[in-house]
């Protein structure tokens, strides 16, 4: 059983996608492919990810998680290959599909999956400190591949890709070798005859939805301005071998936050949380809204990059706090992610749109707008919320 905490964090390594700092410049090498292009195709794969998120949490919870994260690993490296393949948008768009279905199904069901194992091993309390150092190091071996990718491209753009597919090889071979957590027999019999409508109603019961909806919306909204980083970056007419010096930057600072994250949560609450992350992407869009000077830009986009990820376990814990009681983890967890797929499919087709007709400064201006528009009212009611002590496990303190 302790073999899945090493095991989990060579998945994190392998599921990190090297070729996401160039993803974006290798789209516009295919004939046809514009900004409203690429904001279509991220448009297509959040959709079906929006689609699979729901279904694929229920089944891991249903059918078991070590099979889905198999199953996950599968689409992933079939998405890799289909890149490869790609010679006309159709197969971009494929390729994204099953990018997001295979991220759909190991999104929920990963975490569940290490909260079992942690669980059995009696370290339940220890979620986000081990799994931030397991993410820590899934985020620093890619960050530091990530760097020498983009000089391949001067060979092939296609050559990165090629290292990603043997990368998904191993993460499946270790996926398959994954020991699956014991759970009780009682706790086994209620998920198979549980239906999704008491899943829904256990949500309500928890208050989850309010913040999955917060952490949705930001994700999805930061998801969008990440896929449109290299194409930015194009324009400002920035050389290509330079993308993944700064995605690897991005990337390690985000390794060194995630090994804290037990040391940083502990000085914030939920709602503290998630008042700091409303203030500092509000500011970081503000900033590439007002200027185009290329340093600056490439300098917000690092921290956001940085922000995001090194948080990410800070969120997912205050999550699996909240539905701390509940069976259903995986399908729980899912219902946030289908929130962020919405809203990275709506924002990244906008911003593909305002880019195209206006510029990416008014672009990422109006995309700030709409963020603080969805983001201060959930904000409001999550802290009303808070205040009366109706989100379990979660320190009461403001």
């Amino acid at each position: 059983m302790k073999g899945n905490l090493w095991k989990y964090t060579l998945l994190l390594v392998s599921n990190k996608r090297v070729f996401i700092a160039i993803l974006g410049a290798y789209f516009l090498t295919i004939p046809d492919v514009t900004a409203k292009v690429i904001g279509m195709i991220t448009l297509a794969g959040s959709l079906s990810g929006f689609l699979f998120e729901i279904p694929s949490g229920y089944a891991s919870d249903k059918l078991g998680h070590k099979k889905t994260i198999i199953l996950s690993f599968t689409l992933l490296f079939f998405s890799t290959l289909l890149f490869i393949l790609a010679k006309n948008t159709f197969l971009l768009v494929l390729g994204s599909v099953f990018l997001s279905a295979g991220h759909a199904f190991i999104s929920g069901t990963g975490s569940a999956f290490m909260h079992e194992t942690l669980r059995s091993l009696g370290r339940e309390g220890d979620y986000s400190k081990v799994m931030g150092k397991a993410s820590a190091i899934g985020f620093a071996i890619p960050a530091a591949l990530a760097v020498f990718i983009p000089f391949l491209v001067g060979i092939s753009y296609k050559l990165p890709f090629i290292v990603s597919l043997v990368i998904d090889t191993v993460g499946l071979i270790s996926a398959i070798s994954l020991v699956t957590p014991m759970v009780s027999q009682e706790e086994t019999e209620e998920i198979r005859v549980t239906n999704f409508r008491q899943v829904l109603q256990e949500a309500t019961k928890l208050n989850y939805f309010s913040v999955a909806l917060f952490s949705g919306i930001v994700g999805g909204t930061l998801f969008a301005i990440g896929a449109f980083r290299a194409p930015y970056q194009v324009f400002l007419e920035i050389p290509v071998i330079w993308y993944g010096v700064f995605f690897g930057l991005g990337r390690g600072l985000a390794s060194m936050m995630l090994y804290f994250s037990g040391r940083i949560k502990k000085f914030l609450t939920m709602l503290s949380f998630f008042r700091i992350q409303l203030v500092l992407y509000i500011v970081f869009m503000a900033i590439l809204a007002i200027t185009s000077d290329a340093r600056i830009i490439v300098a917000v986009f690092i921290i956001v990059n940085a922000f995001f990820w090194g948080l990410s376990k800070i969120d997912e814990g205050y999550q699996l706090e909240v539905i701390k009681s509940s069976k259903f983890k995986a399908t729980l967890l899912s219902v946030g992610k289908q929130i962020e797929h919405v809203a990275t499919a709506f924002f990244s087709f906008v911003l593909g749109v305002l880019i195209e007709r206006l510029s990416y400064q008014y672009g990422f201006l109006l995309l700030g707008v709409l963020f603080f528009s969805a983001l201060l009212p959930v904000y409001f009611y999550v802290a009303r919320k808070y205040r009366k002590g109706l989100y379990q496990n979660t320190q009461h303190l403001y």
